[in-house]
């Protein structure tokens, strides 16, 4: 390499080494405030805030869920009152039997899971209320700006169902159900989005 080219790279890197350490050069510049506002987020809640619900036969009499033998084609109804609070400006929410609300006693009992079976088959939420809308097994709960909580009305019922063919609930004898974790779940769902 040349006398002229070493010089030239020795330069640049000076050059470089002086500009980096002497910071930035200083053009002019300027800024304004402008007024951005706040954001509140909302809020989506579901509360059991009226106590232990109501157990009916198909009947429509009370009945004490621990003591009551259920046999094929009887419908067994658990009504209890929640609190709904659903704010947001875009919020959608649906209101659901949780996944695990009926489960077998013993998931190693054949009887306790045919038992299970059936009466998840037949599950049946409805829900009444303010902002509720839709159809079991799902309802759509539609939101407010304001923090205003709606109180909801919600059965489960589960039906044993008869098939009236000798032998076809068999499987389900002296079977047991846990509905100790019976819950109903509120999620967010996307709204729907307006061309």
């Amino acid at each position: 390499m040349n006398k002229l080219a070493k010089g030239a790279i020795a330069g640049a890197a000076g050059l470089v080494l002086l500009l980096g350490g002497a910071g930035t050069f200083a053009y002019w510049n300027s800024t304004a405030d402008i007024a951005g506002g706040t954001i509140t987020a909302g809020n989506l809640l579901v509360e059991n805030t009226g106590g232990a619900g109501v157990w009916t036969d198909q009947n429509g009499t009370t009945i004490n869920i621990a003591t009551y033998r259920i046999v094929p084609g009887d419908t067994l109804t658990y009504t209890d009152t929640l609190t709904v609070t659903a704010v947001g400006n875009n919020l959608v929410a649906e209101l659901a039997l949780g996944p695990e609300s009926i489960a077998p006693a013993d998931g190693g009992v054949p009887a306790d899971v045919a038992l299970a079976g059936f009466l998840e088959d037949g599950a049946v939420l409805t829900a009444t209320g303010t902002g509720i809308s839709g159809a079991s097994p799902t309802y759509t709960v539609t939101a407010g700006t304001a923090g205003v909580s709606s109180v909801v009305t919600v059965a489960v019922t589960l039906a044993f169902p008869n098939a009236n063919t000798a032998g076809a609930e068999n499987t389900a004898k002296l079977g047991a159900v846990d509905l100790s974790d019976m819950t109903l779940t509120l999620t967010q769902t996307a709204p729907a989005v307006t061309p």
